[in-house]
């Protein structure tokens, strides 16, 4: 069999994976909706036999944030706008500025206009219906489009084993899970193409003679690619990391930061003269990095604009913002600079590198030093309510019990190459441009690893880089080897057990759904939104002159305003946090004029409170920063759950109200009660002091 003919049958095999990775999303999504509907036809109405628990149409989604991506995108349909940057579905009663970028909204709009050509729907259900699609979509670019990338300069192995690995490592397919559309899954995407393209881009190595003949392989050595392919990977890279920036700018700083980091490192640990590297087939092509940056650069401005223009927010460092474009591009100019000079084997002017050098510290300067209403991170109300949110908390804390069986399901054994790499790249027989793509790799998943031990929302991007780390090795390793000769069996005993490891991950997936299909347990994550829907559509249909306002913890808000169209006080986003205060001081109020006057002046109707101490807790330690039993006790959130005769007479809990709100219901023939605590607001009450004593 001919050259082109093998070639030929590993481009088949190869866009045959493609379609079987899409055959497979598609399986997954349909699977999970199935799942879901079958969990929620075993609730039934209490003492009504065969009566659903909810007629709602509303579908049930497994994360807060898609409610109000999917409430973006229905109101841009509604009124014709098409950037939201200002919503009422929190912080009453004159809601609050959106700087989320219109990424998601828009792809949801995208598919909801499908959708509706498809189905004939209204155009608020079409994009509901449709969400579930936008997260498996956004997967299939990423698995197929960093694939033929590998396919291309790797082969067929590597390019597989990338794939089903992608597919099946569960914290990855929870970034584009089908139930919650979202823009995780967009973060993960962006910075991982964009890591690769600079890796295959040769990260500044090129190839000054043609390639001889690119015989059809199933691995393929690291070799460099001439300037031109080099340069449109470089490009592709920056255009890649400005799309990051634009759908989220402070989780791709951190991406982009240990790109820059990385090559930093590289540069100056590389040797003094570049051009006497006995790599007579290759060069280093310093203006690389000066692409890379003002590709990057210019796609950020461009989305800046048409983010914001003509109106600018000003200092709002949380999102895209035109200072990380100048960051970037003397962080590209220092590059191109300092590898220029360590070609010539000169040192370049200190005067231009030390400038350049506080240029591109511009971003974390600000950060740090900089007023805190730059970042809302920096505030501590903020910080304080982060460690009660699941996703920023340590991983070793998240995952205690059983920590090595977890870290086995969530990351399989590709942290060992965490020590293979650095181990390979010291080795003489390591090319250059082969050390440079190995330490590439190696660094960033350090860092995601260190990152991810302080907070678990990092782990889908520790895997993925050690996925990436794996994938760069092997052709180095398979390298080191004669052609002709025998290759070491623990070799291929290697990607053989990293080619079965997805087997496992994908058996994982198939029992986490199967699981919700048939389970007769109490699944937090789908009890808590149907529950909570069900409360919310019917005091919703109580809000006939739509003035109700709620005051709740913030892990309500989403759900709230979804399915009844009631606006809470608290919610998590930081453009919210005037709200988040605004709560935290009437929970933890130990003064009932303090939280009479919150409540007046938020048009406060109802107060919902889960009747839980560790939720009283965290309320009253996000305001105040610590925990004093009696403080607590006295304070609003406590008396409340363990004290309502000491509340305030303008304060009365309405037991009737919650039976009516949360009339219990049977799941699998087994009673289930709502656990939300419900307290009215009485006017007339909190209206009396304002007329004087009475004349009795």
């Amino acid at each position: 069999m001919g050259k082109s003919a093998v070639l030929n049958k590993w481009k088949i095999t190869f866009w045959f994976s493609a379609v079987a990775v899409a055959a497979y999303l598609i399986w997954n999504a349909c699977r999970w909706e199935a799942a879901t509907a079958s969990y929620e036809s075993r609730f039934m109405a209490a003492g009504q036999t065969g009566k659903a628990a909810s007629e709602s149409q509303k579908r049930i989604f497994l994360d807060n944030d898609a409610c109000y991506w999917v409430g973006y995108a229905q109101e841009m349909a509604q009124t014709g706008k098409w950037r939201i940057r200002h919503t009422d579905f929190d912080n009453p009663p004159i809601g609050r500025e959106v700087h989320w970028s219109q990424s998601v909204s828009w792809l949801l709009l995208f598919a909801g206009f499908i959708a509706r050509l498809a189905t004939g729907a209204p155009m608020a259900s079409a994009i509901e219906n449709s969400a579930i699609w936008i997260g498996p979509l956004q997967f299939f670019i990423l698995i197929a489009g960093t694939g033929y990338l590998l396919f291309r300069r790797m082969g067929l192995m590597p390019a597989l084993v990338w794939m089903i690995n992608l597919l099946t490592i569960l914290s990855i397919q929870w970034s584009f899970h089908s139930m919650r559309p979202d823009h995780h899954g967009l973060h993960l995407g962006f910075m991982l193409s964009g890591q690769l393209c600079l890796i295959l881009g040769g990260l500044g190595w090129i190839r000054t003679c043609p390639e001889a003949g690119a015989a059809p392989r199933l691995i393929r050595p690291l070799a460099p690619p001439d300037e031109r392919q080099a340069r449109r990977l470089f490009v592709f890279s920056g255009i890649l990391g400005g799309l990051g920036l634009w759908t989220g700018a402070t989780v791709q700083f951190f991406g982009l930061g240990l790109s820059v980091a990385s090559a930093i490192i590289l540069v100056l640990s590389m040797p003094e003269n570049l051009s006497k590297q006995p790599e007579d087939a290759t060069t280093y092509q310093p203006s690389l990095w000066r692409w890379w940056a003002m590709a990057g650069a210019a796609t950020s401005l461009l989305f800046y604009m048409i983010e914001y223009a003509p109106a600018f927010p000003g200092m709002r460092l949380e999102v895209n913002h035109p200072l990380y474009a100048v960051s970037w591009l003397c962080a590209g100019e220092l590059l191109t600079r300092l590898s220029a000079a360590k070609q010539r084997g000169q040192p370049g002017s200190r005067l231009h590198l030390a400038l350049l050098f506080c240029g591109m510290l511009l971003i974390p300067g600000c950060l740090f030093f900089g007023p805190a209403e730059w970042h809302a991170m920096r505030d501590p109300i903020m910080q304080r309510m982060h460690e009660f949110i699941d996703e920023f908390r340590p991983y070793l804390k998240t995952f205690e019990s059983a920590t090595l069986l977890n870290t086995l399901k969530h990351f399989g054994i590709l942290p060992l190459f965490l020590v293979l790499a650095p181990w390979l790249a010291g080795q003489k027989r390591t090319a250059i441009h082969e050390w440079a793509a190995l330490w590439m790799a190696v660094i960033p998943a350090l860092a995601f690893a260190v990152l991810t031990l302080w907070q678990t929302r990092w782990m889908n991007f520790f895997a993925a880089s050690c996925l990436l780390l794996a994938v760069i090795t092997w052709p180095v390793l398979w390298r080191r080897h004669p052609q002709g000769g025998r290759r070491p069996a623990w070799l291929y005993f290697l990607i053989a057990a990293v080619a079965a490891q997805a087997v496992y991950f994908g058996s994982l997936q198939f029992r986490d759904i199967h699981f919700r299909d048939i389970s007769r347990e109490r699944v937090g994550e789908l009890i808590s939104p149907i529950l909570q829907r069900q409360f919310a559509e019917k005091l919703g249909g109580m809000n006939t002159n739509r003035d109700f306002r709620i005051m709740a913890p913030p892990h309500l808000a989403a759900r709230f305003h979804y399915y009844g169209g009631l606006p809470c006080v608290a919610s998590y986003y930081w453009e919210n946090l005037e709200g988040l205060k605004s709560a935290a001081d009437f929970f933890a109020a130990g003064d009932d004029e303090e939280a009479r006057r919150i409540v007046q002046e938020r048009g406060i109707t109802h107060v919902v409170l889960p009747p839980s101490a560790n939720v009283v807790h965290a309320l009253f330690f996000i305001k105040t920063g610590y925990y004093l039993p009696a403080d607590v006790q006295n304070s609003m959130a406590g008396r409340m759950f363990a004290r309502q005769e000491a509340l305030p007479p303008w304060l009365k809990r309405d037991v009737s109200l919650e039976r009516f709100l949360q009339p219990g219901f049977l799941f699998n023939g087994e009673p289930v009660f709502g656990s939300l605590l419900v307290f009215v607001v009485q006017q007339e009450q909190m209206h009396r002091k304002d007329r004087g004593p009475s004349i009795e």
